[in-house]
């Protein structure tokens, strides 16, 4: 669904076991976001962002300098962090501010290519509180749920509602399984850990469904929580993921596929394609096999074979199918991913060559160097320059026009490898002193 992807679904833009709603924990949100609150984190990043045609960015310029926002929860009391990759993708700055106020950088332990979750850490010294994982296959709809995170850089805000609905596809990944929910998911909640009443982690929110890039109309999606303990495991047992192969391409087989293929089910995978000497042809899979259960897991679809498949490397299975109407089964040995799937690299800091670097334009005025424009969430912006602002000093050292700014901020940044410039600006309310930095 890539159109629908691209028009109406935006990047919000995110171990116990569960128990029945009847007995939950919590029978109040207030109660229960107290509780979970100190294992959720507000995550700000910064890095070099291609720029909108309507951004506002002076022509010409093809990038710079942005701040975003997403959401996260400690999993592990030495500081290990989940969160969504989309929200850590092309940032070479990361901080999270803890429940305790504090506010440090974070390590990228690595962001996975095929699924939307990474892993970041903190190192604090001490053991920090960690979120309790539920059950993801105990859920059912109509379920209260609670979502915490930082919406617009809103931090630490909490929502609730139910569960929708299960088993959505939002052309996220090709391992699409989401738990829809009505708790209201905006911008910057990606990352950010859904609840159900016993307090425990049983979905990581990622995205929603909206119209015209606006916010929540309360249809959200949340990654199952068992399918990012999967992740987290093997990184912590292995260093990385460990998600298996099987070398097919197929489709979800719709119930008139299955007619016309004299099969008795209307769920499963149609095989459409075969990599050369993969897993399922060695295995003797053709074109045209209707999958539908890889030893005890039932295929119902394209991301359900993937997702069985990711779970089963190293093993030999046997694969239920369908050949030309008639039931058989065959061994399949998994393999693994032939390709990489874990960057444990962040982005490195730019150089910069120009202000639109940090998405503002300058002008020179009798009075100083006057903001002419501004983008969005750019550095500048981030800082707390506002068009109209003059610019009256940089550090200790007083400006006149643009050249004489321009060349203190070189200085600074590029001859005595500084991370930030304090500069004292005039505006609407006064005098007052902003700090314009390549870091966040």
């Amino acid at each position: 669904m890539e159109d629908m992807a691209r028009t109406a679904v935006a990047l919000a833009l995110c171990a116990g076991i569960a128990s029945t709603q009847a007995h939950a924990e919590f029978k109040k949100v207030e109660d229960l976001s107290a509780a979970v609150m100190p294992a959720f984190v507000d995550i700000y990043t910064r890095g070099v962002a291609k720029a909108e045609p309507d951004s506002g960015m002076p022509a010409g310029k093809t990038t710079l300098i942005q701040d975003e926002v997403g959401s996260g929860f400690i999993v592990d009391p030495n500081g290990l962090i989940v969160t969504n990759r989309h929200v850590v993708d092309g940032a070479y700055s990361i901080f999270v501010t803890l429940a305790s106020g504090e506010h440090v950088p974070a390590k990228l332990v690595g962001k996975a290519l095929t699924f939307d979750i990474a892993l970041l850490k903190v190192d604090m010294g001490r053991p920090l509180p960690s979120a309790k994982l539920g059950d993801s296959t105990k859920l059912r709809i109509g379920q209260n749920v609670v979502a915490v995170g930082n919406p617009l850089g809103f931090s630490s805000s909490v929502s609730a509602g139910v569960i929708s609905a299960f088993h959505r596809q939002a052309g996220l990944s090709a391992y699409d399984d989401l738990i829809q929910t009505d708790a209201a998911i905006n911008q910057g909640n990606s990352g950010g850990p859904l609840y159900n009443m016993d307090g425990e982690v049983i979905g990581v929110n990622q995205a929603i469904y909206t119209r015209n890039k606006g916010g929540s109309i309360g249809i959200g999606f949340s990654i199952p929580i068992n399918d990012v303990k999967f992740l987290v495991d093997n990184v912590l047992k292995f260093g990385k993921p460990n998600f298996g192969w099987l070398g097919v391409t197929g489709q979800t087989l719709t119930p008139q596929m299955g007619r016309a293929a004299g099969v008795p089910v209307d769920k499963g995978v149609i095989v459409s394609a075969l990599t050369a000497n993969g897993p399922a042809a060695r295995a003797k899979l053709e074109v045209g096999d209707i999958l539908v259960k890889l030893g005890d897991r039932p295929i119902e679809g394209t991301s359900s074979l993937n997702r069985a498949v990711a779970h089963s490397m190293g093993q030999t299975l046997p694969m239920q199918l369908y050949r030309h109407g008639a039931k058989m089964a065959l061994p399949v040995a998994i393999g693994e991913w032939p390709r990489e799937i874990w960057e444990s690299r962040m982005d490195a800091p730019p150089k910069l060559n120009d202000y639109a670097d940090f998405g503002v334009a300058f002008v020179d005025t009798p009075e100083g160097p006057l903001v002419k424009s501004i983008v969005e969430r750019s550095v500048a912006w981030s800082a707390g320059l506002r068009e109209g602002d003059v610019v009256k000093r940089v550090g200790t050292d007083n400006v006149k026009t643009m050249a004489e700014m321009g060349g203190v901020i070189d200085d600074l940044f590029n001859r005595k490898g500084k991370t930030s410039a304090l500069l004292l600006v005039s505006g609407s309310g006064g005098d007052r002193w902003v700090d314009v930095a390549i870091s966040e």
